[in-house]
């Protein structure tokens, strides 16, 4: 359930019954390429967080935060960006606020790589007490390869193919969850290579100087089932990690 779908009545009902955690989406304002929307993070990371509190209970979902550390990708139109310490400080303070009203943990998932530094920022800045409740989902690696991993053993795909920007990967999701927003006679090859040089140069110079197209991968046959394996295998991440947490601190408060 979205938390913006309650009134606050109800959830001061259902915080009283028993516990219940909270998701917090970072999404991202940035361009994908000529095919794919500018919110295409935002929409992968409510996507994800939506899922998993179905699948793990007990869960609601916050309004995502949808402008993230996006410097890289500013040679793009409509592209906007945070610094790593403006949505640090957001994210604290949003989940402060949560964490004040009952909830019993929070957890971040991000839609965009582009924000694991600021969510490895809010970590460190969190009050000690508060810090055990709230998981920070900012291992992109462990999230990439897992996707990699779907299309090299279900889709017979290669990993640079699938790429991590605007190609197969988030355009498949994107089909699966909004194919309404998704302009397929527009989608072209982007960048196709090793994820390692990929991201250092995109560090470096920009993703302008790695694709003048915007994306890193390529998105033609992407599909609608191909974007279900993805999403089942980021969401499968998600509740593993919400899961552990929660038997941790179950057994700080055993007798």
């Amino acid at each position: 359930m979205r938390l913006g779908e309650m009134s606050w009545t109800a959830l001061g009902e259902r915080l009283d019954k028993s516990p219940l955690d909270v998701i917090i989406p970072l999404g991202a304002f940035e361009q994908h390429g000529p095919h794919l929307p500018l919110d295409t993070d935002t929409l992968i990371a409510e996507a994800v967080a939506d899922r998993a509190a179905q699948r793990a209970g007990e869960c609601v979902v916050s309004p995502c935060i949808p402008v993230g550390a996006s410097s890289h990708h500013l040679a793009f139109k409509g592209t906007a960006s945070l610094s790593d310490n403006v949505l640090k400080s957001v994210t604290v303070e949003v989940i402060n606020t949560l964490l004040s009203h009952g909830f019993r943990g929070a957890y971040l998932v991000t839609g965009h790589a582009g924000n694991v530094g600021a969510m490895a920022l809010v970590m460190a800045e969190l009050d000690p007490t508060d810090r055990s409740r709230v998981v920070s989902f900012d291992d992109w690696p462990a999230q990439r390869d897992a996707v990699h991993q779907v299309a090299e053993t279900k889709l017979d795909l290669h990993r640079e193919l699938v790429g991590t920007h605007g190609g197969h990967f988030e355009t498949s999701i994107l089909l699966a969850i909004a194919p309404h927003r998704v302009d397929m006679a527009s989608a072209v090859a982007g960048h196709v290579g090793p994820a390692s040089s990929a991201s250092a140069k995109l560090r470096s110079e920009g993703m302008a100087a790695l694709s003048p197209v915007g994306i890193i991968g390529d998105p033609r046959g992407a599909s609608a089932d191909a974007g279900e394996l993805y999403l089942d295998a980021l969401v499968s991440l998600v509740v593993e990690g919400i899961e552990a947490h929660r038997s941790r601190m179950n057994q700080r408060v055993a007798p």
